[in-house]
């Protein structure tokens, strides 16, 4: 794709992907592009897409179904729209940078940018002297002796 991008979309920057979600196979990426682009480039990237779906189609036999592609300018999107939190967290959006980033619940944690996870399962030493490590929903981690 990079090359591809680079060869056939005037301006382009950078292609940062964002992460994978279920489905076939769910790719959510984020392109910079050099300012100004004098065209329609929400149009053009549309375009280039369409193209590098079906070269991959004849040349790699890999099917994209085209119909599947969005693209977004940055200044419209929902920042949170391709974010893959999971059920235990939330998405929010920093207000400086209007960057979306996913918030662990209280109790969980994220290492090295997985998924959010209970603190417990995370920690098991977490409980001293044979405690019962709990989540306690909206609240965090409680620890049950006796």
């Amino acid at each position: 794709l990079l090359p591809y991008l680079q060869t056939n979309l005037t301006g382009f920057k950078q292609l940062e992907i964002l992460n994978f979600r279920n489905g076939s196979v769910v790719v959510n990426s984020r392109m910079k592009l050099d300012k100004p682009v004098p065209y329609n480039v929400t149009e053009a990237v549309h375009c280039v897409l369409e193209d590098l779906c079906s070269a991959a189609s004849n040349r790699l036999d890999i099917e994209i179904d085209s119909r599947s592609l969005e693209v977004e300018p940055a200044d419209q999107a929902d920042p949170c729209k391709f974010l893959a939190c999971n059920a235990f967290s939330r998405c929010v959006v920093n207000s400086w940078t209007n960057e979306a980033e996913c918030l662990c619940d209280p109790g969980y944690s994220t290492v090295d940018g997985l998924p959010c996870q209970s603190t417990c399962s995370l920690q098991p030493e977490y409980c001293m002297n044979g405690g019962l490590c709990e989540i306690i929903p909206g609240h965090g981690v409680t620890c049950r002796y006796g």
